[in-house]
Parts: C-alpha cells; sequence; structure tokens
C-alpha cells in the first residue's frame, strides 16, 4: 500500500508539471495571436484611416476610367487636321443609383429642354455592365453643365462630367484622307480595354483607322470617395491617362482645299506627289462629308444621303475606286516597247481603224476605233503620244503583246497598293495571260492585248497609283517608297543603294512625249497649258464606262454631253512639272467628266499654277530629298 501512494504522488506532480508547461504555452500563443491582431488593427486604424474610414454607414469608394486625349492628326507644316475639344456631358453608373428610372425623371426635370429618351437609356442599361457608365448625354453648354453640378444631389448616380470630342477643322476637304472616329462596333468590343469608357470611339476610315492603336492613348483612372447620393466628396488616389501619339501627314493642307475646291460640284479626285520623296502632297477626293457629323452619331437623313447618293460621297476616289486608266497608260505601253527594241521613229498609218481576224463576227473581221473617226494618218511614237493615236497603240501592244505591257505596268507600281496604311484600298488589276486563266478560267485573247494597249479592258488602277507611275517615269526612273505619314528620319536613313526602273535614255524621250501632248499644238491637252515662268506636262486619257455599238457609230457617235450622267466617259490626266525640272507628279480624275482633255487637263493646269506661285515653297519640299 505504501508504495502505491508514493507511486501515485509521483504521477499527480507530473501531470501538473505538464499542465502548467501547456498552461504557459496556450498562454504564449495566445498573446502571440493578440499582438498580431492588435498589430493589424492599429494598421488599419492608424496607417490604412484615411482610405477605410470612407467606407461608413453612408459613404463609399467608386472608380471612374479617364479616357486619354486622343493624339493629334497634322500636315507637313504642323497645322492641325484633326484634335480635340472640350465636351460637357453627363454620364450614369447603374451600381450607383438606386432606382435609374427615378434618376432619369430628376434629371429632365432640372433640364427638361434637353428632353433625354428615357426608354433608349433603359434599354442600354439592360445590356450594359454596374459598373459601366452610360452616356446620357453631351455637347451640354456651360451653363448646362454647370446646373447640373449644383443639382448633383438630386441625381443620385448621374454625374456630369468633362470629356472630349473629336474636331476637324478641314471639314470635308480631308474628310476621306484623315477619317472619323464613331462607336466602337460590336466586333471591337472584346478585348478592348476603351469598351469599359462610357463614350469609347476608334477610327473607321482613313488615317484615324489605320494610327488607331497610336493615336487612342492609354486609359487612366482615380478612386473616390462618395456620398451616399453620389457626390464626390474627395478624390483618393489618380493614374493619369497617357495621350495618343500625334500623327503628322506629308499633306499640304493649303494644297489639299485648292485641289477639294476645284473638285467642287464633281466627282473624282487630285493626287500631288513629290516625285523624288514619294511624298503625297494632296489626295483630295470628292464629292465629301463632314467628318464632324459622325462623332455623336450622324443622323439617319445624312446617312441615308451619304449611302445613297450615286456620286458616292464615302468613297475616297483616290485609293478605294480604280478605274480603267485609258490613254494615261500610253507612256508605260511606249516604254514596254522601247525595251523591245521597237523603233520609235517608225510610222504606222492611222486611218481611224485596226481590224483582227474574228470567226465569231458576220463578216469574220472585228474592228478597233481610234477615237479620231477617220484617222490621224502617219505617227511615230512621239506624234502618237501627243496627239493620244489609238491605233498607233493597238499595233504596238499586239507586237510587243500583253506579258510586256504587264509586266512595265507592275514595275512602275500599277496592280498593288501604293500605301500601306488604309484598309479601304484597292489594289487595282493588271492583267496578263496568267491572270486570265486564273481568275476567269478562260484563254487570252488577241483583241483583249489591243484595248489593254489604250488602258481598257480588264485594266483598273487607282488615281494614287497614276500619280505614283508618273513620278518614276519622270525622276529618272528612280523607284520611291510612297508616303503619307511623315517621318523626319526618313531622309537620314535612305539607302545608298538606289534601284532605277528603266533606262533614262527611254525616260528623256517619254518625258518630251508628255510635254508636246501639253506645250505644242495639236496635243490633247494643249489648250490646258501654262505660259508662265514655269511649265508642266502630261497626258490626257478617257476611260470609256460603256462599250459603243456598231449602230452607234453608223449613224454617228453620241457625245458624252448628251448621255446621262453615269454613262459618260471618265476623264484622266496624268502630269508632272515644272517641264524644266521636274519636282512634282498629278493625276486628275474626273467621275464621268466626258474626257481628260476637256475635265482633267483644265483642272491640272490650276492645281499646277498654285503650286508654282502661291502655298507651296517648292525649295521646301525639294531639298528634303537632299
Amino acid at each position: 500500500m505504501k508504495n502505491k501512494n508514493i507511486f501515485s504522488s509521483f504521477d499527480k506532480a507530473n501531470t501538473e508539471k505538464l499542465i502548467n508547461r501547456r498552461m504557459a504555452l496556450l498562454t504564449i500563443a495566445q498573446a502571440g495571436l493578440f499582438s498580431v491582431l492588435g498589430a493589424r488593427l492599429a494598421y488599419l486604424q492608424i496607417y490604412k484611416h484615411d482610405d477605410y474610414s470612407s467606407l461608413s454607414d453612408d459613404n463609399r469608394t467608386t472608380h471612374r476610367l479617364l479616357a486619354p486625349l486622343r493624339g493629334n492628326i497634322i500636315d507637313i507644316s504642323g497645322k492641325i487636321l484633326a484634335t480635340n475639344t472640350e465636351n460637357y456631358q453627363a454620364l450614369v453608373v447603374l451600381e450607383e443609383t438606386g432606382n435609374i428610372y427615378d434618376a432619369l425623371i430628376a434629371f429632365n426635370t432640372i433640364l427638361p429642354e434637353k428632353k433625354i429618351n428615357i426608354r433608349k437609356i433603359l434599354e442600354t442599361a439592360k445590356k450594359s455592365s454596374k459598373f459601366k457608365p452610360i452616356k446620357l448625354i453631351e455637347d451640354l453648354t456651360w451653363e448646362e453643365f454647370s446646373k447640373l453640378n449644383a443639382n448633383a444631389h438630386r441625381l443620385q448616380g448621374i454625374y456630369p462630367s468633362v470629356g472630349y470630342k473629336r474636331y476637324y477643322p478641314g471639314k470635308e476637304a480631308n474628310a476621306h484622307l484623315v477619317g472619323y472616329v464613331s462607336s466602337l462596333s460590336e466586333n471591337e468590343t472584346y478585348n478592348n480595354p476603351f469598351s469599359k469608357l462610357a463614350n469609347a470611339k476608334s477610327g473607321k476610315i482613313g488615317v484615324e483607322k489605320s494610327n488607331n492603336l497610336n493615336l487612342r492613348g492609354q486609359i487612366g483612372s482615380k478612386r473616390l470617395e462618395i456620398n451616399a447620393f453620389g457626390r464626390e466628396i474627395r478624390e483618393l488616389n489618380r493614374v493619369e491617362s497617357k495621350q495618343g501619339q500625334d500623327i503628322q501627314l506629308t499633306i499640304d493642307s493649303s494644297l489639299q482645299q485648292f485641289c477639294y475646291e476645284q473638285l467642287d460640284g464633281l466627282s473624282g479626285s487630285i493626287t500631288v506627289t513629290n516625285i523624288h520623296t514619294g511624298e503625297y502632297l494632296a489626295l483630295a477626293s470628292a464629292p465629301a462629308f463632314d467628318p464632324n457629323k459622325f462623332y455623336s452619331g450622324i443622323s439617319h437623313d445624312d446617312w441615308n444621303f451619304l449611302t445613297s447618293s450615286m456620286y458616292k460621297p464615302l468613297i475616297n476616289k483616290a485609293i478605294s475606286n480604280h478605274y480603267p486608266p485609258g490613254s494615261t497608260i500610253k507612256p508605260l505601253v511606249a516604254l514596254a516597247a522601247l525595251e523591245s527594241g521597237y523603233d520609235p521613229n517608225k510610222k504606222i498609218n492611222c486611218d481611224g481603224s485596226y481590224e483582227i481576224k474574228d470567226t465569231s463576227t458576220e463578216k469574220g473581221i472585228k474592228s478597233f476605233h481610234c477615237w479620231k473617226k477617220k484617222g490621224h494618218g502617219l505617227m511615230n511614237m512621239k506624234e502618237a503620244i501627243q496627239r493620244s493615236c489609238d491605233v498607233y497603240f493597238y499595233t504596238l501592244a499586239r507586237e510587243i503583246g500583253i506579258n510586256k505591257i504587264a509586266e512595265v505596268c507592275k514595275r512602275f507600281g500599277l496592280g498593288e497598293k501604293v500605301f500601306n496604311d488604309f484598309v479601304e484600298e484597292l489594289s487595282g488589276t493588271v492583267p496578263n495571260k496568267e491572270w486570265k486563266k486564273r481568275e476567269l478560267g478562260y484563254n487570252w485573247m488577241i483583241g483583249e492585248t489591243l484595248v489593254a494597249g489604250i488602258g481598257q479592258g480588264y485594266f483598273l488602277a487607282t488615281p494614287a497609283q497614276l500619280s505614283l507611275a508618273t513620278a518614276q517615269l519622270v525622276n529618272g526612273g528612280k523607284k520611291i517608297t510612297p508616303k503619307i505619314i511623315y517621318k523626319a528620319d526618313d531622309s537620314k536613313n535612305k539607302s545608298t543603294n538606289v534601284k532605277y526602273l528603266a533606262k533614262s535614255t527611254h525616260l528623256e524621250f517619254l518625258k518630251e512625249c508628255m510635254n508636246v501632248a501639253t506645250n505644242e499644238q495639236g496635243g490633247t491637252s494643249y489648250r490646258s497649258r501654262l505660259t508662265g515662268k514655269y511649265q508642266f506636262a502630261g497626258k490626257t486619257g478617257t476611260s470609256q464606262v460603256r462599250r459603243i455599238s456598231e449602230t452607234e457609230r453608223e449613224e454617228g457617235i453620241i457625245k458624252n454631253k448628251d448621255l446621262e450622267w453615269s454613262k459618260r466617259d471618265h476623264g484622266i490626266f496624268i502630269g508632272y512639272g515644272p517641264v524644266s525640272e521636274p519636282k512634282f507628279s498629278i493625276s486628275v480624275l474626273i467621275e464621268h467628266g466626258g474626257s481628260g482633255s476637256g475635265a482633267a487637263a483644265p483642272i491640272a493646269k490650276d492645281v499646277m499654277n498654285f503650286i508654282f506661285n502661291n502655298k507651296i515653297d517648292i525649295k521646301r519640299i525639294v531639298t528634303s530629298d537632299a
């Protein structure tokens, strides 16, 4: 028994020690836990007091996205073509309003003259995220904006905001080139951070679209403390938005404006190119539209007019429409002949038509006619270009073949886009035997070679391509890279390995051919010549839009002016100047203008005269190539 008591006392002592150790450890753990909690509480209550004190019963925080200013678009001298102006507006955030319907009613009470469409806004709200601001109205006056601010306590979830809207001072003159911005399309909202903005816009055509990512900038944000009524108490922090990049064009806005004015009442385009640098100084298209109307949403009446007009004012005629080049292609066909060894002094007789065998016709022959019904008589190459003899070029085309003609035309830039900047640009068509078999599934016919020799048939080119081809014909054959976006480093990084497209002797001859076509009597553009200090030269073209039937020829060809507008031929002119020291090339296209000599050449004269004597500093432009 005695031993048993001894062991019981021993066990009891050990148990008490174990309990005491455990209690000590638990006490230490509790102390540590309370220390951590105390430190965290102190951090939250003292260090983070300013941030979290706003989360009281009557106050909370919210975030606002800060839209960046869109970059400016400027011309070669820094003149603004597209910029931003202040835009006072009202936005609503669904998660900040108790009852959006009541808030909208209150808004209409404060600004009854605005009469916002409540039903339309409610429909938009159903499709929108609760945190995304919805635009109620914009273009508020300062008085209206101030009135909203003064009544913010009555507009739970609605708040005034100062934004910016796109502004185009040149309006129609630069519309196709610069483009416009409008609301994001449904396809643009995916993976686009700008879709979270209440008034998100993107470029739709022209430079605005092609440079949209650079122009739009980076979104910023701010965190605000607001009270239960949605009134801003204070700004807690801010990350500034970053303005988009400015884009400088090679365009001279004074020349661009002048070109557009020459197209008043017409449908067509004028392009002017620096033949040494490849910079386009003008790229005008008419009729056009006011790009400012698209920012807030163009009206149904305006949109219906733009889309239904037979003059197609939404189409950039310089790059987004292509046309048979007509006789403006004759210098390139002549170059193909010279490179094939053809003697330019060889005389060919033009009696008004060129015939080939064709068993599918009743007479077994098919006739191809010259524009001059009774013919030009004996013609050499220079005379044929001067007077634009079709029979001469039918003969030339048949002797050298379509593949050689196509090769030269492609070498000088036809058949491919001029710029890499515009998705709306067309590439045109330079046909040959392989092309027809691939695209149409048929073999090439000899008659198709003849009409290709005068720029008809399957041939299609844009006015911008014609200006580029002319530039390379008259600059000594130097291949140039066409530009519409100005880059200051371009002149510093020029390669010394210049590529020449043709023999200088051939090109000098063709320059002289175009010179006599304009500046010597008998030339198709002689009536449009300049006689001052500077002269220009060029080649007219008449681009047929319909086939003239044999019956019409027998009864007498109907004049273009007697036809309805859409059935008249297009008038084209390509040229260069000054003749003594070429610096500029030009293309003028007048849709359904009737003829190049009557419609396009006189406009080219006025534009060249403006360049030589008015707003364009010739020395400044040319020395950019030095």
